[in-house]
């Protein structure tokens, strides 16, 4: 029997925890004859030699109709299904090992252009800590991108979409403390301390300041809540910006992070005051890490616009959030009034009777 292989050729080098592997994008056709009592294993140990990495660092793919790959994953199966000239895909990507699951790690960078960036794809095992995960993560971006991020001062999270979620400690185990599954994502965030979260019941939200006067919002910060209370998140932020905490509002960020709207909305299309006593009740409806906050001075009057300058105003933030490619939606209550239409009842009633 008569086999095709399609592998990729110039390799110059892979790393076996980040699957981070450089090579030259051309591809080179390899032709074998096999023995159809032979093993799929076997085949990609005698592959090996040609491929220039370890077994466990690549995997074949059938090319079937319509060009559709179909990965061979069973190694104890023998040949005997393939044609003559069957062509295979051999491509770089560790095979998975028990309690292995392959995922996405994504920096998070709040206040830049484009918040979220594709770092890396990285496999975690069952067991393993957040704070080994993380010494493996930042010794590969260094290594790959030079970005240099020291240990106390990253933090890795949940990505949730487009959000940033749950912060993971140090001393959790994946699988046993945090949940995982197969294509995790995850956000690598740098901190502009050292970490300062200890328990899994603390809250971390991201803050902006709105400034009515001169429509202005400010730059994202941090605030760390040990009670999930409204007067707790009043006072942070009365300690963050001054404002005395009886005049503090704040609202709800709406849409996926980083939350953009635009500034001529912000003040009344979000809603800014809240009756409950907890932040998870809605409004606001805040009960895990990374939820946007907004915050402003109850006694900061907002700035009049002529015509021409909201129209400038407009023009302008209109562009900004659709380039984000992000929808600000609102969230109003509206009372429903429903009618009963009671006409076709009487005349079926009355032509019972």
């Amino acid at each position: 029997m008569c086999v095709c292989v399609c592998k990729p050729s110039g390799l110059q080098g892979f790393n076996r925890s980040s699957l981070a592997y450089s090579y030259i994008a051309t591809v080179s056709v390899l032709k074998v004859l096999v023995d159809k009592r032979m093993f799929l294993g076997t085949l990609k140990k005698d592959l090996e030699p040609y491929i220039g990495v370890p077994v466990e660092y690549f995997k074949i793919y059938r090319l079937k109709s319509g060009q559709q790959e179909f990965e061979c994953a069973r190694l104890t199966e023998n040949l005997g299904s393939y044609r003559d000239d069957e062509k295979l895909i051999v491509r770089l990507d560790r095979v998975l090992k028990k309690d292995e699951h392959r995922g996405k790690v994504f920096q998070l960078l709040p206040n830049s252009p484009e918040p979220i960036k594709f770092l890396c794809d990285w496999i975690l095992s069952k067991g393993m800590t957040v704070g080994e995960v993380k010494k493996e993560i930042l010794e590969e971006i260094k290594r790959k991108y030079s970005i240099d991020i020291p240990y106390e001062r990253c933090r890795l999270r949940k990505k949730s979409w487009k959000n940033p979620a749950e912060i993971y400690l140090n001393d959790q185990r994946f699988e046993q403390d945090i949940s995982l599954f197969p294509n995790w994502e995850m956000f690598l965030q740098e901190l502009p301390e050292p970490e300062k979260i200890t328990s899994s019941n603390q809250l971390v939200l991201f803050v902006r300041r709105w400034c009515p006067a001169n429509l202005e919002l400010k730059a994202f910060e941090e605030v760390l809540l040990d009670e999930s209370t409204v007067m707790e998140l009043k006072t942070k932020l009365s300690n963050l910006s001054g404002i005395p905490a009886e005049y503090v509002e704040f609202a709800k960020g709406q849409g996926s992070f980083p939350c953009e709207m635009s500034v001529l909305g912000i003040h009344t299309e979000l809603g800014w005051n809240t009756e409950t006593a907890t932040l998870d009740n809605w409004p606001p409806g805040i009960f895990e890490d990374g939820h946007v906050i907004l915050y402003r001075d109850s006694r900061e009057e907002l700035k009049q616009l002529s015509s021409e300058e909201r129209k400038e105003i407009a023009n302008r933030e209109g562009s900004r959030v659709n380039r984000l490619g992000i929808i600000a939606s609102t969230r109003k209550e509206r009372t429903l009034k429903i009618y009963l239409d009671m006409s076709h009842r009487r005349n079926d009633d009355a032509e019972v009777d």
